[in-house]
């Protein structure tokens, strides 16, 4: 009789032990899947500007249609490319002279999640982006006076030829509204590294930069996850 008790209660101890031995074993799985990694490749994503169409066609002089292509590497970099066209057309209130130009231009760049939790599906972005525009522009007005010969010339020129390099810091944040959708914002400071202008006429707009040398800019995003099956890194 004794024998069968010390049986039992030297199973039940080993049962005992063998059971929290279990639960800590699931305790540090658990722990070390928490502080997992993501994989290197979590997804890709296409993205289209919505902000500039919509200003349009509240009436700004400036049309940007603008899409971009994103690659997601653990969740924390997130390298882009951005192919834009912009149409642009005015006629100065003061001078009456007419500019015009229409051309693509071309954003190359990264950008960083912020966020400490990189699982999450918001997110707080910093980066950069490279931007180029080869473009034409028309410039026409009223005849400019010659103040040595005290004769008009016309002002009227077609298809002056120019360029422009750039440099953009971005700020932004975005989140999922819904599976595979995100939405965000951005605040985009623009600064001029090289340009080539004609020496008849400058150029009052430039696609892809705007009207200024340097200066602040606002965007606003849709983008489509191309891929939700790469998943985390964990222990089994």
């Amino acid at each position: 009789m004794k024998t069968r008790i010390s049986a039992f209660i030297l199973s039940s101890i080993l049962f005992i032990c063998s059971v929290n031995a279990q639960e800590a074993q699931r305790a540090i799985k658990n722990i070390l899947n928490k502080n997992a990694q993501p994989a290197l490749l979590q997804g890709m994503a296409l993205t289209v500007e919505v902000g500039s169409p919509l200003a349009y066609a509240l009436g700004t002089d400036a049309m940007n249609a603008e899409a971009g292509f994103r690659l997601n590497f653990k969740n924390k970099y997130f390298p882009i490319g951005e192919l834009g066209y912009s149409k642009y057309e005015k006629t100065h209130d003061d001078t009456q002279i007419h500019f015009k130009t229409a051309a693509p231009y071309l954003r190359v760049g990264v950008d960083v999640n912020m966020l400490r939790n990189k699982l999450q599906e918001n997110r707080l972005m910093l980066g950069g982006r490279i931007g180029y525009s080869t473009y034409k522009y028309d410039v026409d007005g009223p005849d400019m006076p010659d103040p040595i010969w005290g004769t008009a010339r016309p002002l009227k020129y077609e298809g002056l030829s120019s360029n422009r390099l750039w440099f953009e810091l971005v700020f932004g944040m975005e989140s999922e509204i819904f599976r595979h959708f995100h939405m965000g914002f951005s605040i985009r400071y623009k600064l001029k590294l090289h340009e080539k202008l004609p020496a008849e006429a400058n150029a009052y707009y430039v696609p892809g930069f705007g009207n200024k040398d340097n200066g602040f800019r606002a965007t606003y995003n849709l983008y489509f996850d191309l891929s939700k099956k790469i998943k985390n890194k964990t222990i089994e």
